[in-house]
């Protein structure tokens, strides 16, 4: 056999294993493993520092409309389903910060970051009303991906459109809503939200 066909030969190899790992999805745990190594750094976690503002507002990153800032009333007429296919509205949860996350199975920074999402779940369930938003076609799917993991937070679909505010073109991205309904905080990408800075951020939304 030629030194040539042994190397197109290799080629293909390569190219087909390469094929086989994403069409597999074994990938994704590669990259999660490697994000979360990243998030543990710290580097990718939002300016807490400079939200809420409401006197001089800072604009928020990554929302298609320029009328969305800190400190602006956010739009709670918004509908999910939950596991059970009811209808749930953000506007008749109780009086309290919402923390906003949409996600999917199929993108690693999203899982990356679940670990974080659940340990802070379990310890402010109470006191925050989480809002885990699959973006998935298939909603059963990320119904299996949050059992096997064992994660306890509650995960939605959407309903209907998303209001203007809440459309990053991003996932995973992050809203944070104060307990008065004034959006505090849009993060597009994964953060350690996990962290003793952010708990206390989330008490100053109460």
């Amino acid at each position: 056999m030629s030194t040539r066909l042994k190397r197109i030969l290799r080629y293909a190899l390569f190219v087909g294993i390469l094929v086989l790992v994403y069409t597999q999805g074994w990938h994704i745990p590669v990259v999660t493993t490697l994000q979360r190594g990243i998030l543990k750094t710290g580097i990718m976690n939002p300016q807490l520092k400079e939200v809420p503002d409401t006197n001089g507002k800072t604009r928020v990153k990554g929302t298609k409309s320029e009328a969305v800032v800190p400190g602006d009333l956010a739009d709670l007429n918004v509908q999910f389903f939950d596991e059970n296919d009811q209808l749930v509205s953000l506007k008749d949860m109780p009086k309290q910060p919402y923390f906003i996350n949409f996600w999917a199975t199929w993108c690693p920074p999203c899982v990356a970051e679940m670990p974080g999402i659940a340990k802070l779940y379990a310890d402010t369930k109470d006191e925050v009303n989480f809002v885990l938003v699959s973006f998935d076609t298939d909603f059963e799917k990320a119904k299996a991906f949050k059992a096997k993991k064992g994660f306890d937070f509650p995960i939605y679909r959407i309903a209907y459109d998303l209001p203007e505010m809440y459309n990053t073109g991003s996932l995973p991205t992050t809203i944070l809503i104060n307990a008065q309904g004034q959006l505090a905080l849009t993060h597009m990408g994964m953060a350690d939200y996990d962290t003793e800075e952010f708990r206390e951020y989330l008490e100053e939304l109460k």
